[in-house]
């Protein structure tokens, strides 16, 4: 577009007249009653509308249409429709399409009159035609193919719902690229209302389909003007329903509510605006102080302008001349008014064809810039007489006037690509000389008395919308910053955005750019250091200024403009770009992106870490801490692409080319014209059985090579994919081709041969080093089942409705006992116990325990579906539903930070000074003296001589919700009947009913002098405070479900005989459990072992095992490359191997304790001897933050991504810098587990506890507290407070910020004095019978439940009286009797019988 400054006046005085002229309109508008069934009086519509002096001449178009109706062409419905918008010049601004299978004109009925319903029995829409849904889902398909950065953002953030609760009106066009995002919106957790900004571009195939999902859509194609008003009412005003948030493209809706619901409007958490005239009038109103919310200028943002203007505009131009006139442009002369963005691509696309091309200009610069792209520079009126094809791109009024339309040839074409419908005078067409012939949609000619046609197209309104379609990507960069601007508005805290209006950042435009580089395979080159500082640049960005490209022209300038400014400090934006750009080149499109976690400031920075987008203060990262913030998302699994990479060692990767070798041998055999991808689905099947009939062959060397093809099939044949995607989406699809054919059960067997091949194992046994090629059998087998359960356990909407029903069936005899009657789990249990044992060290452990991870998450269920059974559970039992969701409270909190006064850290100076003058130091303060301050920086000394007294690790001031957040602010919850807590506090408080009854018998004994057992009602004699303190203990009381199982089992126990059969539900958990029980103690060991070679301690590990036989190549590097390499591979084998275990006793452990208390704690007890708590304790004696932050991965060698793209040459330092990620998610899941498996031992176990405390904890943990991600930080918390009460006043005293710190994060017992040391049942000489009761109580649990012992008729009692005996008939069977003859003729006749002997 024309970027003249007079142009920018024009359109300056007129835009601020309109604004000031139409603030009555929508009173007006609202005090005509148009009823549904009347037909609105065309004289007050236009008196009500012709406030507006843009559109004086509508009146006479009423007037026209109504009194002289002979002069025109079109019906008077049709006439309405095409009533010019009064005060929406953006009906026709903004970016999307408007074809449509259903023209306006095809069914004179107005949607408003009928009444439609959707599948869902819903009607509150209101459509052209609801059964054209099917039609519109096709369209928002084929859209979704193009929209690729989009999707990545739905995906990544769906899981968090960062727009859950959020109610988005929104006003925009309505075409399938708007639907992606509105859909996008709604899968984010946003309720959606819809209408159109523009009364042609409603598709109406879309609309429907919208409709059909429950997105209430007001909207067709060819509104009259009371229609637009009443669909944008409809969707502000319905019952029950209040917008807080807009969406906003031109104004229109923004307009609405603010003159017609000033109420709703001032509660509205954002505005998000993206075209011109929508800007301007906010800025209007933030100038006069109007403006009572805050607002985004998406309009502004360099995407929306190099985008939406040049690239979508060249295409579309094309696209709406071609479809209305058919006319061929090669050797045509065509005026191209205005040489802006908008103007440079239609310039380009018609030159491109031939076509002569002359520009209109009021600005020197554009008109320089055209004569030097090879325009020539013309006036209108000097070409009038001889051009072919007018089109106006200016945003201007009048640009071509009804002189130079009455000069024009016979048959030439005028059209409008600038942003207003008054380009082109046509109000001044519409006189009674003049004659109206509808052409086809869209396409007029207009016919003076001489006979002369001038085609108009779309009746001056944009070309593209309203004519032809919009190219998909461009939409996708400007849909994808909308949906980003709109996430980081509704998260922002109250107080962070004033009422105005703000525009993106520069690294938010670089970043959605980035995003949808990996499209074109576009790799960025990256400047050096000393180029940076030459050209005064960060080498990350931004690169351009705040000022370039804001804005075409500046109509709006003044003081309270903000503007996000980045911060220019490089170490985090640094990572921010390394992230985008390994993103980019990695075509990493498929990982999910976080939320945007706000901060209250102004000011922010866009700081990208995989796998979150924050937006985050920049004076909040200049430095206060040395261990960063870590936005760490938990869950049961990573992203299944690092899942599936993690399975494979880098030494494994020239097995990927043989694994492909293997399959195309044996395809081309029966298949040599075509490729897997091309063959249908009966061909793969056909394909898939042959080879299944291969793994029955004898011969190991045949059988290996299928495996490997099947391995490949597994793999999504990648050969013949060109993109990580592609392969993801083959692997799905051969996956679920393989399970359904039985591919798992002959995988099975020939992992039951290869188990049982006495013959490896000795080999292996014998040899002095055990390497790769001693388990290739066993790894390729454990790859595909491996791949097989973790593809198949990911669920996808998309799935077809047979693949659902294979997972269900997969899932119930994974977790049963069919294969060799038990499940698989056991048995690769015994593969553990076999390798731990020695008989097996060929074993390729990483894989097992990877496997028998996923494959008891898949059977049991995860995290989420834990907390689902543990509320069933509760309801069965008649127990109150739980006070909170945990898991939603644990995400919702903040890590602590770390002190930020200048005070502390002078303070701490101090103190570090006079270390070096204290020469004794008394025993007992030993302890305080060698816990480190979490927060300090690593020095030379620190694991000397640190021997601060005082706790600094975390500020009091840290943890109110007022502070700095680096973790999402809490999520507000349904608040419970039982309880309410107070504010600021994340838990609910629980008291047990042991608490109670310790608490009335400390009482009774302190005031009365007697006891009363158990009673917890009677209250007589107590003092008043005492029935107080009593009553709220009761209101917090909670009755755990394991309190229950321990009461019923032990009725069991006194009862046996009448207390009947115990029904068990023979769920996964219990059938898991029945399977392990004789061997559980070998188990739990095992994998202990295992835990302790992995774990990464300082100190050298004596007598342990080799756990890298799946690693080690046959030939050891000879380079330093090579050793480097073969060291990554090894460290990052370890920390996943520690990652598979600690997830599996986890799973094990929460499981168990659900299904039966003293499941659990059978399997702690075990885990307790077998030294868990010290093996835990030592883990986490090292420096815990380089572990979370270390860099033991490559990623352009992981799968897929190393068998579809061309690997880069590697270097020393490229494999010494790592990746660029903030945190290793494998390294920060592992050490959470650990910390929860360490609580789940030491809860309510005194004996346990003491452990801790002997084994000096508390500085290990305190250690712990460096790492700042709230998660960690609160197990951590939990295991300190449990010892509080051992470790004396003295370390209360010198750690009362920890103290503070616990009060704050963990649940409070209300009269637990933790704090204080007088715990009742903190009586050491106790706990050696504690810990031997409990296991009495589990052993009389097991032999009663699994015993089967007495169930034997063997072992029953007998009745041994003589004549009961000689009384009862026996009936013996004739196998008996032809037995007993046999042994009488071999035995007794055929054998002499020596009488001598006998009677001697």
């Amino acid at each position: 577009m024309s970027e003249s400054a007079g142009e920018a006046k024009s359109e300056a005085k007129q835009a601020s007249k309109e604004v000031k002229e139409s603030e009555n309109v929508a009173e007006k508008y609202s005090a005509m009653t148009v009823s549904k069934n009347s037909e609105m009086n065309m004289g007050d519509l236009s008196s009500a509308f012709s406030a507006v002096p843009t559109h004086k001449p509508v009146k006479k178009q009423i007037q026209f249409v109504e009194d002289k109706q002979e002069f025109s062409k079109f019906p008077t419905k049709a006439g309405r429709r095409s009533l010019s918008r009064s005060i929406s010049q953006s009906s026709t601004d903004s970016y999307s399409s408007a074809a449509s299978y259903t023209d306006s004109s095809d069914d004179e009925t107005t949607p408003r009159d009928k009444t439609q319903v959707n599948s869902k029995g819903s009607s509150d829409f209101c459509v052209k035609n609801i059964k054209q849904a099917e039609f519109g889902r096709r369209e928002i398909e084929i859209a979704e193919q193009d929209m690729s950065a989009l999707l990545s953002l739905r995906k990544r953030a769906q899981s968090e719902k960062p727009l859950a609760g959020a109610k988005i009106v929104g006003c925009t066009h309505i075409t399938a690229q708007t639907a992606v995002l509105i859909e996008t919106l709604v899968a984010l957790g946003a309720q959606c209302r819809w209408t159109a900004c523009n009364i042609y571009s409603t598709q109406n195939e879309v609309a429907a389909a919208l409709s059909e999902t429950g997105v209430a859509v007001f909207a067709w194609k060819g509104e009259s003007e009371d229609d637009f008003w009443w669909c944008i009412d409809r969707c502000v005003n319905t019952e029950g329903w209040q917008p807080n948030m807009i969406l906003d493209d031109g104004g229109d809706l923004t307009h609405w509510m603010y003159k017609k619901y000033p109420n709703v409007f001032k509660k509205i958490r954002g505005i998000v605006e993206e075209s011109v005239t929508g800007v301007h009038r906010l800025y209007q109103l933030s100038k006069a102080g109007k403006l009572c919310v805050p607002a985004m200028n998406v309009n502004d943002s360099v995407t929306k302008q190099k985008f939406d203007n040049l690239y979508c505009c060249r295409e579309s131009i094309l696209d709406g001349l071609k479809r209305t006139t058919d006319v061929m442009f090669g050797g045509k002369q065509v005026v191209i008014c205005g040489f802006g963005e908008v103007g440079k691509g239609c310039c380009a696309a018609l030159k491109a064809l031939g076509a002569i091309v002359y520009v209109t200009e009021i600005d020197p610069i554009c008109a320089l810039q055209a004569c030097m792209d090879g325009f020539r520079v013309v006036k209108l009126n000097e070409v009038i007489r001889q051009v072919d094809v007018i089109i106006t791109c200016t945003g201007n009024k009048n640009v071509v006037t009804r002189d130079q339309l009455d000069r024009m040839k016979n048959g030439s074409i005028v059209c409008n690509m600038g942003h207003s419908n008054t380009e082109i005078d046509v109000a001044s067409l519409r006189t009674p000389e003049l004659t109206w012939e509808r052409v086809r949609s869209q396409v007029d000619h207009v016919i003076w008395p001489d006979g002369k046609r001038v085609i108009l197209l779309a009746e001056g309104r944009l070309l593209n919308l309203s004519c032809s379609t919009v190219p998909t990507f461009v939409l996708s960069i400007t849909a994808t910053t909308q949906a980003l601007a709109l996430i980081e508005l509704y998260n922002a805290p109250e107080g962070r955005y004033k009422q105005d209006v703000y525009l993106l950042p520069k690294k938010m435009d670089e970043y959605v750019a980035s995003l949808h580089l990996t499209t074109f395979d576009a790799h960025l080159t990256e400047l050096s250091d000393e180029q940076a500082k030459y050209l005064g640049l960060n080498k990350n960005g931004p690169f351009k200024p705040n000022y370039y490209r804001r804005s075409r022209r500046r109509l709006w300038t003044n003081s309270r403009e903000r503007t996000l400014r980045p911060n220019s400090n490089g170490s985090r934006w640094e990572r921010w770009w390394a992230a985008c750009k390994q993103q980019t080149e990695s075509h990493a499109t498929e990982q999910e992106q976080g939320r945007i976690h706000p901060q209250p400031q102004k000011r922010f920075r866009v700081d990208i870490t995989i796998p979150s987008l924050i937006l985050m203060p920049y004076d909040v990262l200049q430095g206060l801490s040395e261990s960063p913030d870590l936005e760490f998302e938990y869950a049961d699994t990573d992203k299944w692409a690092a899942e599936l990479s993690e399975l494979y060692s880098y030494t494994e990767g020239p097995e990927f080319a043989l694994n492909r070798k293997c399959f195309e041998e044996e395809f081309q055999t029966q298949v040599s014209d075509k490729k897997w991808t091309e063959l249908d689905e009966a061909q793969h099947r056909a394909h898939t059985m042959r080879l299944l009939d291969g793994l029955e062959v004898i011969a190991r060397e045949k059988r290996l090579k299928v495996a490997r093809a099947i391995l490949y099939m597994a793999q999504g044949t990648f050969a013949e994919c060109s993109s990580e995607a592609e392969v993801q989406h083959w692997m799905r699809y051969n996956i679920f081709l393989l399970l359904d054919v039985g591919t798992f059960t002959a995988l099975l067997e020939l992992l039951n041969m290869e188990i049982d091949n006495s013959a490896a194992c000795s080999s292996a046994v014998r040899k002095p080093a055990i390497s790769l090629a001693d388990s290739t059998d066993l790894r390729v087998l454990l790859n595909i089942m491996y791949l097989m359960v973790e593809t198949i356990q990911q669920e996808d909407p998309a799935d077809r409705p047979e693949w659902k029903i294979i997972r269900e069936t997969f899932r119930a005899e994974l977790g049963s006992p069919l294969f060799n009657n038990e499940p698989i789990s056991v048995m690769l249990f015994g593969m553990v116990t076999k390798f731990c044992s020695g008989h097996a060290p060929h074993f390729p452990m990483k894989k097992v325990l990877l496997l028998l991870w996923k494959s008891i998450l898949f059977t049991l269920g995860g995290f989420e579906q834990l907390q689902s059974i543990m509320v069933r559970k509760r309801e069965d039992l008649g127990l109150p539903p739980l006070p909170e969701d945990c898991i939603r409270v644990i995400r919702s909190m903040r890590a602590a930070s770390p002190p930020a006064s200048a005070s502390d850290l002078i303070e701490q100076q101090q103190k570090r000074a006079r270390r070096e003058h204290k020469a004794l130091i008394k025993q007992d303060n030993l302890d305080a003296f060698n816990e480190k301050d979490p927060y300090k920086a690593d020095d030379s000394r620190e694991d000397e001589d640190d021997s601060d007294d005082n706790d600094n690790s975390i500020e009091a001031e840290s943890f109110p919700l007022e502070r700095d957040e680096v973790m999402p602010p809490p999520i507000p919850h349904p608040s419970s009947e039982r309880v309410s807590f107070p504010k600021g506090l994340p838990w609910a408080p629980k008291v047990r009913e042991k608490d109670i009854e310790n608490f009335l018998e400390s009482s009774r004994s302190k005031f009365i002098g007697y006891t009363l057992g158990s009673d917890t009602d009677t209250v007589v004699g107590l003092p008043r405070p005492i029935h107080e303190s009593i009553k709220t203990l009761k209101q917090h009381k909670y009755v755990s479900i394991a309190e229950i199982q321990i009461t019923k089992e032990e009725e069991f126990q006194k009862t046996p005989l009448s207390g009947g059969e115990e029904e068990v539900e023979m769920v996964a958990t219990e059938l898991l459990y029945q399977g392990i029980l004789p061997s559980l103690p070998q188990y739990m060991i095992a994998l202990l072992k295992i835990l302790l070679a992995a774990a990464p301690t300082s100190k050298a590990k004596t007598d342990s095992i080799n756990i890298l036989a799946d690693v080690l190549p046959e030939e050891m590097p000879t380079t330093v490359l090579q050793s480097m390499k073969l060291g990554v591979d090894v460290n990052r084998h370890k920390e996943i191997i520690v990652k598979a275990i600690s997830a599996i006793l986890l799973l094990l452990l929460k499981h168990f304790k659900l299904n039966h208390i003293y499941q659990f704690e059978y399997m702690a007890q075990h885990l307790v001897f077998a030294n868990c708590i010290p093996l835990i304790l030592k883990f986490f004696n090292q420096n815990i933050m380089s572990y979370i932050t270390a860099k033991n991965g490559i990623s352009v060698l992981d799968f897929p991504h190393c068998v579809v793209h061309e690997l880069p040459e590697l270097t020393a330092e490229s494999l010494e810098a790592g990746d660029n990620n903030q945190f290793c998610w494998r390294n920060l899941f592992s050490c959470i587990n650990l910390l929860r498996i360490l609580n789940k031992l030491t809860k309510w176990k005194h004996s346990r506890t003491m452990m801790l405390v002997v084994f000096k904890s508390a500085p290990i943990l305190k250690r712990a507290l460096k790492v700042k991600q709230a998660m960690m930080q609160l197990y951590v918390l939990k295991l300190l407070k449990v010892q509080t009460k051992y470790l004396g006043r003295q370390w209360r005293k010198s750690n009362m910020k920890t103290m503070s710190a616990i009060y704050q994060k963990v649940r409070h017992r209300l009269n637990d004095d933790w704090a204080y040391g007088n715990d009742l049942d903190a009586r050491p000489w106790d706990f050696q019978a504690e810990e031997c009761a409990l296991r009495a109580n589990i052993e009389r649990f097991n032999s009663r439940r699994y015993d089967k012992s007495h169930s034997n008729p063997d072992f029953l009692p007998v009745d041994n009286c003589l004549q009961s005996v000689l009384g009862q008939r026996v009936d013996l069977p004739e196998d008996f009797q032809m037995n007993y003859d046999l042994w009488l003729e071999r035995e007794v006749f055929s054998k002499p019988i020596s009488w001598e002997e006998l009677l001697q």
